[in-house]
């Protein structure tokens, strides 16, 4: 079998549990958890390369868990969008794909352990938190034989650094000395691209093979019915165990096929003002891709790429001068549109993927800075204007702005980008304490967010409380030095007439209350 060093995506593999090949084994095993796609897929491209080398076929297995927290209508329903159109993708390739929902009658328990068992090699995706990350755990402590962690994240491998960085900056300024070095490890666009080979396992034996593990494929009809949404789809979702409140959003629909439209009108409507219109938010600049992203169904390569070659680059447009320097605009060469959303695609996005990586506390108050735990602290006893957590959850505050927000992020799984720093800066400061807010910040984005359970999440929940700033000045109460921020100036410094009357609630009734 290939050595990691020898590939050339050995960058993104990691090996986790070194055991002999088993070669009496019956296919190669891709255990699809995070990269929920076919294009610009670097762990699907490595489990073909694994499958040719020792000349077994290949079993996609996908599977949709719902025995995590914060598992609803809305992350099922989408997640089950994009494993039914993958089921039309995989149809047609020389691989064997199976999908796979647990429901009430099939709790899939030991599933990992019973396929790898039957397995040659295993492959898994690489992921620095939530349920990827307890699955690729638990195939660590489980699997009998050799397994890999591999790596489509982000431009940049997760593990091409040996720490994480504290700075945008200081990130911004590795991007730019390793870059080019990264691009060498970039996953193809189709991960079968040169194989000529039938790597499907025989339709018979993949039958006995179901048998023999207890793995009972989910039914198409079932999993159709969940992807129309709306009362069909919550009519089958109905038996399951699972949160009912948070409903699935008609107007986002999962899938690799959904998240290409979104990206082609993201570049030809808003990639050319996204440098000033990004924090807009009526008619603003943002790409609205967080949730594809999040969900794997489309790649951060895709979508660089498709940058690139709409701007016409090459690397020879880099700034070389100012390489390392950390330069926040200029060094990529492009249009202003196109280098400030690049920045943040890759710089801010992969900035929390190393953070995650590096330290498991990522998600953790523990997490913030020295300087901003101690500022906090000394400001822990200062008196607040406190609401209780059912309260900021119903947005039922004094603040039409925050109530917006909050709104926003119930109805549609997401809040626009600006507010969404605003958010948490008010909760911090309504929370009794420090370690309340990021509790609560913590369980309002990972419920309600189509995005949240990801590292781009913990890092904005604890860029609120420091992490990755700097301290500011004047000291202010509850927040000491962490930077301040208010719904006051945030309506001088954005038009939100329009945003206020689509999404807020009329607070009058609290006039006085407090």
């Amino acid at each position: 079998m290939p050595k990691a060093k020898e590939s050339r995506l050995g960058p993104r593999i990691r090996v986790l549990r070194d055991l002999p090949v088993n070669l009496d084994g019956d296919f190669v095993v891709y255990w699809m958890t995070a990269t929920r796609r076919y294009r610009y897929n670097a762990a699907l491209e490595r489990a073909v390369e694994v499958a040719l080398e020792i000349n077994k076929p290949l079993l996609v297995v996908e599977g949709v868990s719902i025995r995590h927290r914060w598992t609803s209508e809305r992350v099922v329903t989408f997640m089950v969008q994009g494993l039914v159109e993958n089921i039309e993708t995989f149809r047609d390739l020389p691989v064997s794909y199976l999908p796979w929902v647990e429901n009430h009658k099939d709790s899939g328990d030991g599933l990992l352990r019973r396929i790898s068992g039957r397995a040659a090699a295993m492959i898994i995706d690489d992921y620095p938190t939530y349920l990827p990350l307890w699955v690729q755990k638990r195939a660590a402590k489980t699997t009998s034989v050799w397994l890999e962690a591999v790596d489509s994240t982000g431009i940049l491998p997760m593990q091409m650094s040996e720490k994480e960085f504290s700075t945008a900056h200081s990130f911004r300024r590795f991007i730019q000395k390793n870059l080019l070095k990264a691009f060498e490890s970039s996953p193809k666009e189709n991960p079968l691209e040169g194989v000529e080979k039938n790597l499907e396992v025989d339709d018979d034996r993949l039958a006995e093979i179901q048998k023999d593990t207890n793995f009972d494929s989910t039914p198409l009809e079932w999993m159709w019915r969940v992807a129309q949404g709306g009362s069909i789809g919550r009519n089958a979702l109905a038996p399951l165990d699972i949160d009912h409140e948070v409903r699935a959003i008609r107007t986002k629909v999962g899938g690799s096929r959904e998240a290409r439209i979104r990206l082609d009108s993201f570049l030809r409507t808003k990639l050319g003002r996204y440098d000033v219109g990004r924090n807009d938010t009526d008619d603003g600049a943002a790409s609205g891709l967080s949730p594809w992203i999040h969900f794997g169904h489309i790649s951060p390569y895709e979508i660089l790429y498709s940058i690139l070659e709409r701007e016409g680059w090459t690397p020879g447009d880099l700034d070389e001068e100012s390489t390392g320097r950390g330069s926040r605009a200029g060094w990529w060469g492009l249009s202003p549109g196109a280098e400030a959303f690049v920045d943040q695609l890759i710089t801010w996005r992969e900035l929390g993927y190393n953070f995650a990586f590096h330290r498991e506390d990522h998600y953790s108050i523990d997490s913030i800075p020295e300087w901003a735990s101690n500022t906090l602290s000394d400001h822990t006893d200062d008196r607040r204007q406190s609401y209780t957590f059912e309260e900021i959850e119903a947005a039922e505050t004094e603040d039409e702005v925050w109530n917006a927000a909050q709104r926003q992020l119930k109805e549609e799984g997401l809040i626009h980008n600006y507010l969404r720093m605003l958010w948490g800066k008010r909760i911090l400061e309504w929370a009794p304490s420090p370690s309340d807010a990021a509790d609560w910040m913590i369980k309002l984005n990972d419920r309600w967010a189509l995005d949240g359970r990801d590292p781009n999440s913990y890092t904005g929940i604890f860029w609120v409380m420091g992490r990755h700033d700097r301290p500011w000045g004047p000291k202010r109460p509850v927040f000491g030095s962490v930077r301040y921020m208010s719904s006051a100036n945030t309506k001088r410094k954005l038009k939100l007439d329009g945003y206020l009357e689509q999404w807020s609630v009329d607070t009058s009734a609290w006039s006085g209350k407090r």
